[in-house]
């Protein structure tokens, strides 16, 4: 098994995706990293990560050497017949699943760690950064989305495809960037180390030195501050860009005491002798040294951008400023700086956030539960699931596609796959949305292997569904609904309301994956279905199933149903109704 990430510098394989290269090498495949080499290769190479050198990649805009290294990739690509792809925006984003399609590559997978276009940039601009997007996005598998934002662009304007866009979220590693590892000792050595007095307010900030990071903003915010406050710069030069901060900018900033750290590896140290995070950038996708210093209970100051929004929520871990507004940020900084409850608040709530919303290991399963699902999808032999630690969860909206295949594969001569897979994509995401429903799915950590689904009342949901989905069902289920036998069993289909029966709670569906099956997962899934049911009121409990499908009824009987008859929902086929009661 071979699977590469694709990035322009190496620093971002060092710093970005090394978990996800570390999950492929612990799972005994053979991670490989592609990037323009330099002084991170040693680092992935020592951890068990081959480095493949794309000597031609480039950070700037150089079209000349932007050909020459997808002339390049191709040829790595040919060679090395990887299993798995997986790029990284924006330029090897573009041109790596092109030609990883190409090039024959079983399963291709991108990251949008940010588009490079926001609401605010002229239409000319956002219109080609859409459209490239767009392009690209016909030749992956899957496209995993940091910002939620973009994630709700990109299928507003039908730049990615539903079925194969997920929210991916960002991390970081909870246990390094954790306050208790450090006491007030650390604090003192590194202020001593940088001859910063221990009244003093120090101001972090973390990144790139371009413009782009806000860095002018917060350079002339500094001539509003008072001489109790100390400014601290972490982040390497970045040459290749066209907005990289000049010397004589980098040296005026010095003289009125801003302090330039350079690139450093020990920033976990830096942010326990920090008082106040800033971010004044111009544009984020999901910012890393944002959540880092959250995670670090320090207050985050940062532009009211996408990206710095799912960082911090104004007024509650930080506080949200104007793009390009030194004086509104100054005065940020002052009143964070000059209450100290208030900055133990924040930071307290940050560290809550980061807990909840920033964990890497949730981002690695993802990932790797991304390859697994394609895989499956394509009927590729390349992984298969584990069936040894299932955890059963309420299914979300990310789940939704997952949800629709499980149905169609393993229900596959029930009516409802006839419409398609749209159509079933559009009925599972009513019925997660449905305040009334009861959907849980059973996760081996890369995704759904299984689910049960039901509601509270059948005729309320399939009224809801005919009023918010109706419209987008017809609509997906055409040009099947042109036919008289299908639109006859759709409408006996929304006729039902529960049969004959006074009992309105229903189990609508339940399927798993043909490798999980006689392991007990279906009377798990049943087990912990009834019970939530039970606890919303629902006192009894059917599911009408095939009266022929003489496996699903004992598997019914088994979670405790009961036989209680027989009805027709479509003419001249019979189904057996089975009751639980609590």
């Amino acid at each position: 098994m071979k699977a590469a990430h694709l990035t322009t510098v190496d620093i971002s394989l060092r710093y970005l995706v090394f978990p996800q290269l570390a999950a492929i090498r612990d799972a005994e495949w053979e991670a490989i990293g592609i990037s323009a080499g330099g002084p991170w290769v040693k680092d992935l190479e020592d951890a068990g990560i081959r480095h493949i050198p794309l000597e031609s990649s480039t950070r700037g805009m150089n079209p000349l050497a932007d050909v020459r290294a997808a002339i390049e990739l191709w040829r790595i690509l040919r060679r090395e017949q990887l299993d798995v792809l997986h790029t990284h925006n924006p330029k090897p984003g573009l041109y790596g699943r092109v030609l990883g399609r190409l090039a024959g590559i079983p399963i291709v997978v991108n990251t949008v760690h940010g588009l490079y276009a926001t609401p605010d940039d002229p239409w000319p601009k956002r219109s080609l950064v859409y459209l490239l997007e767009a392009v690209a996005a016909r030749f992956s598998d899957a496209e995993l989305v940091q910002s939620a934002e973009d994630t709700a662009l990109l299928l507003k304007w039908h730049i990615t495809r539903p079925s194969r866009t997920d929210h991916l979220g960002n991390g970081i590693d909870l246990r390094r960037f954790d306050p208790a590892r450090f006491d007030s000792s650390t604090r003192a050595s590194i202020r001593s180390e940088l001859g910063i007095d221990d009244d003093h307010i120090v101001v972090g900030m973390v990144g790139r030195l371009v413009a782009e990071k806000g860095y002018p903003e917060l350079f002339q915010a500094a001539a509003h501050l008072s001489g109790r406050y100390t400014i601290v710069c972490v982040g390497p030069d970045d040459r290749d860009k066209a907005d990289a901060l000049p010397g004589d900018v980098l040296s005026e900033a010095e003289s009125r005491g801003v302090r330039f750290l350079g690139m450093r590896k020990d920033v976990d140290v830096l942010y326990a002798a920090m008082d106040v995070f800033v971010l004044p950038s111009h544009r984020e996708g999901f910012p890393r040294s944002a959540m880092e210093a959250a995670a670090m209970a320090l207050p985050v100051i940062a532009t009211d951008i996408r990206g710095c929004r799912e960082v911090v929520v104004d007024g509650d871990n930080g506080l949200l400023v104007p793009v390009k507004d030194p004086e509104r940020l100054a005065a940020a900084i002052r009143f964070v700086g000059e209450n100290p409850r208030e900055r133990v608040r924040m930071g307290e709530a940050g560290r809550r956030r980061a807990l909840e919303s920033f964990d890497e290991r949730k981002i690695v399963r993802t990932v790797m539960g991304t390859y697994r699902r394609v895989a499956a999808h394509k009927g590729l032999p390349l992984f298969t699931p584990s069936f040894d630690n299932i955890d059963t969860r309420v299914a979300t909206l990310s789940d939704v596609a997952a949800l629709a295949r499980l149905h169609s594969d393993g229900i596959s001569t029930g009516f409802l796959p006839t419409l398609g897979p749209r159509f079933m994509r559009r009925l599972y995401h009513a019925m997660v949305d449905f305040d009334e429903a009861v959907v849980l799915v059973a996760d081996d950590g890369t995704g759904p292997v299984g689910f049960v689904a039901g509601v509270l009342d059948t005729g309320r949901f399939y009224r809801h569904f005919v009023r918010h989905h109706g419209i987008q069902a017809i609509l997906s289920a055409l040009p099947r609904l042109l036919r008289p036998s299908v639109v006859r069993r759709a409408w006996e289909t929304l006729r039902y309301e529960g049969g004959e029966s006074d009992t309105h709670a229903e189990l609508l569906a339940t399927a798993i994956r043909p490798q999980g099956r006689g392991r007990g997962l279906g009377t798990r899934l049943g087990t912990e279905f009834l019970e939530q049911l039970r606890t919303r009121g629902a006192a009894r409990v059917q599911v009408v199933v095939s009266a022929g499908n003489a496996q699903a009824i004992a598997a019914y009987r088994k979670m405790g149903f009961e036989d209680a008859g027989v009805i027709e929902v479509h003419a001249g086929e019979q189904s057996a109704v089975l009751i639980w009661a609590a």
